[in-house]
Parts: C-alpha cells; structure tokens; sequence
C-alpha cells in the first residue's frame, strides 16, 4: 500500500496544473501568411492615404487665414461650396506677382457660380453681404486702387476665393478662379 501511496504522489507532482497548458505551436508559414496579410493591408491603406490627402503648410510672413498654417487636403473632394476652404494650384500668369505656376494655395470660396460680386474701393460685397474689406495690396502691386473696382457675376465652372485678411492676393487682384484649377477641399488642422 506504501507503494501505491507514493505512485499516486508521483503521478500528482509530474502532472502539469491545469492553467498551465502549453500553447499551441503556430508554423513559420502560418506565421508569414499573417505577417504577409498584414504588411500588404497596412501599405495598401498607406498608398491610399498618400494618394488622396495631401498636407499644406502657409510659410507665409503675412497669412491669409490667419492664424492657421496647417492644412489637409483630399485630394478626392472637390465639392465646390461657398464659404469652404479649397486648395488650388496657382496660375503663374495670373498670380505671378505672388505665387509661382503650380503652387498650391489654400483659400476660402466665397463665390460660386452665379452669385454678384461688387468690389469697391473700401469693401468687397457677394450678393450684397461684405466678404472683404478695402483694397490693401494695390499699392504693392503699383497700381491704382480703382483699376480693381468693378460689378461682375461669377460664370459658370469659376469660383471667387479670397483670403481673411485685407493683403490677402486673391480674386479681388486676379479675378476669377477656374474651378478646373482647384485640387481638392482643404480642412484647417492647426
């Protein structure tokens, strides 16, 4: 009977507690099956990511929309709304006093098709509602201030964009934006 006794004790001090179950071995191949699945699913939403968003910086002294520098833009909308800010590329020869051909530009639309925009010689109106005041840069740009007064409705497949400052370089010097120009809605990150 002593020898059963220490049999039983043998047999209770080798066996492994039930908590304490090895895990199951997973294979190499599994192991890169997964990583594979993983590392593609992760550099496909990269180049997803990458294609339809862009960062904009403002490294402007004197900001437009101050007092934002950061901007995302998707790429893949390009909902013209008015009040939105939207990302263009700048058209040297219209622009060229400021920004050079192709560079993006984050500004407000303020106009869109159809809507009356008077700009005068102390305000900039849009459907009889003042969006701007005065005329700041004329004198940089060595002309009169009365050389950009003017009535005019925004044609079709154009916008109105303008900056939140009075020496913002928008429509009210270069007049109306392309909307073939624009490259997509940008949104304010800080």
């Amino acid at each position: 009977m002593a020898a059963d006794v220490g049999q039983q004790a043998g047999a209770t001090c080798d066996a492994a507690p039930a908590t304490q179950r090895k895990r199951p071995v997973v294979s190499w191949r599994r192991f890169l099956l997964r990583a594979g699945l993983a590392l593609s699913l992760t550099l496909a939403t990269g180049a997803y990511l990458a294609t339809r968003f862009r960062l904009g910086y403002d490294d402007q002294a004197h900001q437009c929309l101050p007092p934002h520098r950061w901007f995302l833009i998707d790429r893949h909308d390009r909902t013209l709304r008015r009040g939105s800010l939207i990302a263009f590329a700048a058209l040297g020869s219209q622009m060229g006093a400021y920004f050079r051909d192709g560079q993006v530009i984050v500004k407000r639309a303020a106009g869109v098709p159809g809507d009356r925009v008077a700009v005068g010689l102390d305000s900039v109106q849009i459907n009889g509602v003042e969006v701007g005041k005065r005329l700041a840069l004329a004198r940089t740009l060595k002309r009169p201030a009365a050389d950009f007064v003017r009535a005019d409705i925004v044609p079709p497949g154009h916008l109105w964009v303008m900056g939140a400052t009075t020496d913002s370089f928008d429509s009210r010097y270069w007049g109306f934006l392309p909307a073939a120009r624009v490259i997509g809605r940008a949104y304010v990150l800080w």
